[in-house]
C-alpha cells in the first residue's frame, strides 16, 4: 500500500507540474482510522478518489484543487532562447547610399538599382552606403541580446556579379553568445548579387526547421528592396513567389519580420508590407515592415524585434495545439486580452507553442508593470 500510494503522488507531479494547490486541513494529512483512532503509522491509506495528495512541500503537505482548470503553466519557469536567423540581402544596391546613388565609379553590368546587379567601387558608398549602415547596427545590438536571443546569419545571394545562388545552411549557425561570431562573418562578406528572396526564403525556412531544439524559431528578413531571380533571372522581379515563400514558413510555425532599408522605389514599398503581414509579426503603424533609413532607424528597429522574441514570448508547457486550448492570459493576475496590438496572439513552432505579448502588454511586462505572465489550460488538451 505504501508503494501504490508513492506511486500515485509521482504521477501528479509528473503531469500536473503548475497545478493549483491549497494547504491541506490536518485531517487529511493524518486521517483516523475507521474506529476513531490515530493511523496506522505503517502504512499509508490511499485518499478518496477525489483527493490526491502530493508529497511533502517545504513548509507543509498540499492537495491538489479538484477545479476543471487545474493546470496553471507559468512559462516564466522555463526560458527556451528563440533561435532567430538574420537573412540578409548582399545585393549590389546595398552598396548605394541611403537615396539609391552609387559612388565611387557608379554601377557595371546587371539590373543596378534595387532591385540587384554589381556597383563597382571598393566599398563604394562606403561608411554612407546601406550595407555599412546595417551591418554595423548589427554589431552594435547583437552583444546587447546575445544572452537571450540565439542568433545566426544567412546572407543571399551567394556568389558575385549578379548571382541568383542561394546554398542551403547558414553562414552562423544561431546560438547564445554568438555577436562575435557573426560580426567577423560580416566582416569577411560584401555585397555583389542579385536579390534571391524566394529561395533565402526557402532555404531559410528548411533550415531551422532542421534544427533538433525546442526553441521558437523566426525569421528577420533585412533587404533593400524588390525581389528578383525569377525563373533564376538576375533582374526579373519575383514578388509574389517571394510573398508566398514568407507565408508558407509562418504556415509552417516560422514567423518572419521584415526591416526595409531606404526603400521606396516603384512597387518595394507594397511587397514589403505584404511579407510584414503575411510574415505574422508586423510593425504597429504604417507600413508594417520596418522602414529604416538611418543607422538610429535600424537601432531601434533591431532593439524591437529582438525585445518582441527575446523577452515577449513565453514557451507554454504542456503544448497547446490550438489557440482554443487557452482558457486565458494573465498578467499579475489580470486578464490580458487577446490582441495582436496592444494583448496577446497564439504562437505555434515547429516544436513548440506559446503566446507573445505585443504593443503595450509587452512594454508593460519589459517595464516591469506586469511581474508574472500565466497561462490557464484545461486539465487535459484534447
Amino acid at each position: 500500500m505504501r508503494r501504490e500510494a508513492f506511486v500515485v503522488a509521482g504521477v501528479l507531479l509528473a503531469s500536473s507540474v503548475g497545478c493549483q494547490f491549497r494547504k491541506a486541513t490536518d485531517s487529511k494529512i493524518n486521517p483516523p482510522d475507521e474506529t476513531g483512532g490515530e493511523p496506522d503509522a505503517g502504512g499509508l491509506d490511499l485518499p478518496p478518489p477525489d483527493v490526491i495528495t502530493p508529497p511533502m512541500v517545504d513548509a507543509g503537505q498540499f492537495e491538489a484543487e479538484t477545479t476543471t482548470n487545474c493546470i496553471e503553466a507559468n512559462p516564466q519557469t522555463k526560458v527556451i532562447p528563440p533561435d532567430v536567423l538574420i537573412v540578409l540581402d548582399r545585393s549590389g544596391s546595398m552598396l548605394q547610399d541611403t537615396s539609391g546613388a552609387s559612388c565611387n565609379g557608379g554601377r557595371s553590368g546587371g539590373t543596378g538599382g534595387r532591385g540587384g546587379g554589381m556597383t563597382t567601387g571598393v566599398g563604394d558608398c562606403g561608411p554612407n552606403s546601406k550595407w555599412t549602415l546595417m551591418t554595423t547596427a548589427l554589431k552594435e545590438i547583437l552583444p546587447v541580446t546575445e544572452g537571450t536571443v540565439q542568433w545566426g546569419i544567412k546572407y543571399f545571394a551567394e556568389g558575385d556579379s549578379n548571382s541568383c545562388t542561394v546554398t542551403d545552411g547558414a553562414a552562423v549557425k544561431p546560438t547564445l553568445m554568438n555577436a562575435t561570431a557573426i560580426a567577423t562573418s560580416i566582416d569577411g562578406t560584401k555585397p555583389a548579387s542579385a536579390t534571391p528572396t524566394t529561395a533565402a526564403m526557402k532555404s531559410a525556412t528548411s533550415y531551422l526547421l532542421g534544427l533538433n531544439d525546442e526553441s521558437p524559431k523566426f525569421i528577420l528578413l533585412a533587404t533593400d528592396g524588390l525581389p528578383t531571380c525569377a525563373m533564376g533571372g538576375g533582374g526579373s522581379s519575383d514578388t509574389d513567389a517571394a510573398i508566398a515563400a514568407v507565408k508558407d514558413a509562418k504556415a509552417m510555425g516560422i514567423p518572419t519580420f521584415v526591416i526595409g532599408i531606404s526603400t521606396g522605389m516603384g512597387d518595394a514599398d507594397q511587397t514589403l508590407t505584404q511579407m510584414a503581414n503575411e510574415g505574422g509579426f508586423p510593425r504597429a503603424g504604417t507600413p508594417a515592415y520596418y522602414s529604416v533609413n538611418s543607422a538610429s532607424d535600424l537601432k531601434e528597429a533591431f532593439s524591437k524585434i529582438s525585445g518582441m522574441v527575446g523577452v515577449c514570448y513565453f514557451s507554454v508547457n504542456p503544448v497547446p495545439k490550438k489557440v482554443e486550448d487557452i482558457m486565458a492570459v494573465k498578467g499579475d493576475g489580470k486578464v490580458i486580452s487577446q490582441d495582436s496590438t496592444d494583448g496577446w496572439t497564439f504562437v505555434t513552432m515547429p516544436n513548440s507553442a506559446g503566446i507573445q505579448l505585443n504593443g503595450k502588454s509587452c512594454e508593460d511586462y519589459k517595464s516591469g508593470n506586469i511581474k508574472s505572465v500565466v497561462v490557464d489550460l484545461p486539465c487535459i488538451i484534447p
